[in-house]
C-alpha cells in the first residue's frame, strides 16, 4: 500500500522527466575498418560477413567499452571452404510433404540448405508442401533420420568450432562425433549439425532447429536521446488524499487507478535502466481520468515534432480516439494491456498478441501433435462453434462433446468416449470458468496407468489462471496452450530485487509488462532510430514477454510473439516449437 502512495506523490504533477570464431581457422590476414557515425558492432559483422565474437576476440577495446566513432577495428579475413559443386544432372525429383522444413531435407539428403538453395533458387524465398525439388542422386546412400533427443543448429557463413562452442558450449570433440561427416567437407555454411538436446541460453528452438536470440541490451544506440508520453487512467482527482481510509480502500481494489499505478512503476525500472546504459529519456505522464475530453486536452497540448512513442491509452476506446487522430499519424502508438482488439489505424503498434495468432499458432502446433489414428475428442461451449468446426475440418475423424447448461459433461458420456487402447487427444474450447474447472475434472478422474490423456486449447484466456485451479489438476493432462506471456519465475533477478527495493513489495503481471514492453520499446528506438524500422529486427524477448512486430493492416504493426508452454510435473515450462 506505501508504494502505491508514494507513487501518486510521484506523478501528482502528471509530469516525469528523465534525464536521469574459430577453434581451427586461423585468420589468413586483418583489415581496418574506421567506425562511421551510426555504425553498431552488428552492422560491421554483417557487412563483412563475420561474427561478433570474432571481431571482439581481435579487439580487446570492444570488451572494454562501447563501439565509437573513428574506432579503429581489426576485421579478420579467413580463407573460404568452396563446397563441391552439384552437377544438376546428377539429380532427381523430389515432392515436399507436409510439415518438412529446407534444414529437414538438407539434413536427411546429406547436403547443406546452401547447396538445397543453389540447385533449388526458386525456394530461397520460402517452401510449400508440393513443391518439387532437385537432389543430388548420389546422396541416396547417405540419408540421415532425424532423431527425437537431439536439437539442430545450421551453420552460418564462415563460422568454425570456436563461435559454435561460444554459443552452444559444446566442443569440437562432441560435434565431430555427433557429425562425422564434418571431418570429410570442413564446417560448411548451410550444414546442418546434430546438438544434445539442452538448455541454450544464447538460443531459442523453432520446430528442433536452435536460432539465434536477439539482445538489443548489447547493441550500439545511434539515438540517445527519446522522448516518451504515457496516458494511463490513474483518476487522482477521484482520491481523497485527506481520508487514509477511503485511500487504503481504493487502493486495496483492482481498478484502473491501481493498475495504471502498478504499470507506471514498471515503466519507471525501465527508464531508470535505459538511463544507466546511457539513454536518456524525456517521459510525460498523462492522467486521462478515463475521459475523452481530458485525453483531447492533453493531445491538443503536445508538441508532437519531437514525440517517440506514446503509450496508451490503455482503454480499448480511448487508445482508438487517441490512434484516430490525424495529426498523430506518423506516431508510434502502442496498446499496452488490452487482450480486447483495437482499431489498427496508421502507427499503432498492438503489443499483447492477439487471439487469433495464438489460435493459428496452436492449430500448427495441433496438426504435428494429434495424429488421425489418436482418440479426438472437442469441448466447446456456444460461443466456439466456430474454433470447433475449424478443428473438425482439421481432424475428420474427431468427436465432438458438447457441455449440459450448467457447464459440465454427463459422466457416462465421457466414460464412453475416453479409452485405454490409443492416446485421447482433447481440445476444450471455453473461455468459462465453471466449465473449464468440471471439464479438466471430470476428464482426470479417467486417468490411470492404462490411460493417456492430453489436454489442449487454442485460447488460453485470463480464466484458465484462476488460482482456484489446481496445477496438480493440469499438469496430470500434460496441458498444452500458447500464451502471449511466460510467468517464469524472477527470483534472484536484479530487476526483481529492485522492485521490491523501491516499491517494498514484488512485482505482479502488469508492472512485468510495463517493464518488458518500455525498455523493448527505448531500445528498438535507440538502435533503429525509430518504432518502425525496428521490426525488421524480428523477435525480442525480456523477463516474461516478447515482441515480435509485423505490418498488418493500414500501416500498423501486430505482435505475432509466442510462448507454447506446458503444465508438466508441477511446473509451468515452455516446450519446443
Amino acid at each position: 500500500m506505501i508504494y502505491k502512495k508514494n507513487l501518486l506523490t510521484g506523478i501528482f504533477i502528471f509530469l516525469i522527466s528523465f534525464v536521469y570464431c574459430q577453434e581451427n581457422d586461423s585468420p589468413i590476414d586483418f583489415l581496418i575498418h574506421k567506425v562511421k557515425k551510426g555504425e553498431t558492432i552488428y552492422g560491421i559483422s554483417k557487412k563483412y560477413d563475420v561474427s561478433i565474437l570474432q571481431i571482439e576476440k581481435y579487439n580487446n577495446k570492444l570488451r572494454k567499452g562501447r563501439l565509437k566513432r573513428k574506432m579503429q577495428l581489426r576485421i579478420p579475413i579467413y580463407s573460404v571452404i568452396n563446397p563441391k559443386k552439384i552437377e544438376v544432372d546428377k539429380t532427381e525429383k523430389y515432392i515436399v510433404s507436409a510439415k518438412e522444413t529446407k534444414w529437414r531435407i538438407a539434413y536427411t539428403h546429406g547436403i547443406t540448405v546452401s547447396e538445397l538453395e543453389r540447385l533449388n533458387p526458386e525456394i530461397v524465398s520460402g517452401l510449400k508442401e508440393g513443391d518439387v525439388l532437385r537432389l543430388p542422386i548420389e546422396t541416396n546412400n547417405k540419408k540421415r533420420d532425424l532423431e527425437e533427443g537431439f536439437y539442430y543448429y545450421k551453420v552460418k557463413s564462415k563460422e568454425g568450432y570456436y563461435r559454435i562452442e561460444m554459443k552452444t558450449g559444446i566442443k569440437k570433440s562432441i560435434l565431430d562425433s555427433l557429425n562425422p561427416y564434418i571431418e570429410l567437407n570442413g564446417l560448411q555454411e548451410g550444414m546442418i549439425l546434430k546438438l544434445p538436446k539442452k538448455i541454450y541460453n544464447e538460443l531459442k528452438t523453432q520446430n528442433d532447429l536452435l536460432i539465434e536470440k536477439i539482445n538489443l541490451e548489447d547493441s550500439t544506440f545511434i539515438k540517445n536521446q527519446l522522448k516518451l508520453v504515457f496516458f494511463l487512467p490513474i483518476k487522482l482527482s477521484a482520491i481523497e488524499f485527506d481520508s487514509i481510509e477511503k485511500t487504503n480502500r481504493l487502493l486495496k481494489r483492482r481498478n484502473l487507478t491501481t493498475i495504471s499505478l502498478d504499470f507506471y512503476s514498471g515503466s519507471l525500472l525501465a527508464m531508470e535502466k535505459a538511463i544507466e546504459k546511457g539513454i536518456n529519456v524525456n517521459a510525460r505522464i498523462y492522467d486521462t481520468e478515463n475521459k475523452i475530453d481530458k485525453i483531447k486536452d492533453k493531445i491538443d497540448s503536445l508538441n508532437i515534432d519531437s514525440i517517440d512513442a506514446i503509450i496508451g491509452p490503455i482503454i480499448p476506446k480511448n487508445f482508438d480516439f487517441v490512434s484516430s487522430n490525424l495529426n498523430l499519424k506518423n506516431i508510434p502508438k502502442i496498446s499496452p494491456l488490452s487482450y480486447k482488439p483495437v482499431k489498427m489505424n496508421p502507427g499503432v503498434f498492438q503489443s499483447v498478441t492477439p487471439k487469433f495468432v495464438l489460435r493459428k499458432q496452436m492449430k500448427i502446433f495441433l496438426k504435428n501433435e494429434i495424429f488421425p489414428e489418436d482418440n479426438i475428442l472437442i469441448i466447446s461451449d456456444s460461443l466456439n462453434r466456430n474454433i470447433e468446426k475449424q478443428l473438425n475440418e482439421m481432424f475428420p475423424s474427431s468427436v465432438n462433446l458438447r457441455p449440459e447448461k450448467e457447464d459440465y459433461l454427463l459422466p457416462e458420456l465421457v466414460d464412453s468416449l475416453i479409452v485405454d487402447s490409443i492416446p485421447n487427444k482433447i481440445i476444450l474450447e471455453t473461455e468459462r470458468f465453471p466449465l473449464i474447472s468440471s471439464v479438466s475434472s471430470q476428464i482426470r478422474a479417467q486417468l490411470d496407468k492404462e490411460t493417456q490423456i492430453d489436454l489442449f486449447t487454442t485460447y488460453h484466456g485470463t480464466s484458465y489462471e484462476n488460482s482456484n485451479l489446481s496445477k496438480t489438476l493440469f499438469s496430470d493432462l500434460g496441458f498444452i496452450f500458447t500464451s502471449d506471456y511466460f510467468p517464469k519465475s524472477i527470483k534472484g533477478l536484479s530487476f526483481n530485487e529492485k522492485y521490491f527495493n523501491r516499491f517494498g513489495i514484488y512485482p505482479n503481471k502488469i508492472a512485468i509488462k510495463a517493464y518488458d514492453l518500455v525498455i523493448d520499446i527505448i531500445l528498438r528506438i535507440a538502435t533503429q532510430n525509430n518504432m518502425f524500422t525496428s521490426v525488421s529486427i524480428g523477435e525480442t524477448e525480456y523477463i516474461n514477454n516478447k515482441f515480435n512486430y509485423n505490418h498488418y493492416l493500414n500501416d500498423s504493426y501486430i505482435n505475432q510473439a509466442f510462448y507454447l508452454l506446458k503444465h508438466d510435473e508441477y511446473e509451468l515450462i515452455e516446450i519446443n516449437r
